[in-house]
């Protein structure tokens, strides 16, 4: 099953701020994100709780997202606290 991946305008936010101060960095997190749409839950993200949200650390970058409904919902991106 593919899942749909929508970017809520916070993270389309961070992300195009970081494109600009990190091309490199963005780009990891494109495909990251991106292949998402195939398996929304690989073994390097974390649960967070009982919940459908996940953590995805790239990096220095965290992807908080959540997974319902054949659908991934891409909520923030950012640097990893203490990096």
């Amino acid at each position: 099953m593919t899942y749909s991946v929508i970017w809520l305008p916070e993270a389309v936010t961070s992300y195009r701020r970081l494109r600009t101060t990190d091309p490199d960095g963005a780009k990891r997190i494109a495909k990251a994100v991106a292949a998402l749409a195939a398996d929304p839950r690989p073994a390097e993200t974390n649960a967070l709780g009982g919940t459908n949200y996940r953590r995805m650390r790239l990096d220095r970058y965290r992807v908080l997202y959540e997974v319902a409904d054949e659908m991934v919902r891409v909520m923030h991106v950012g640097r990893a606290i203490g990096h």
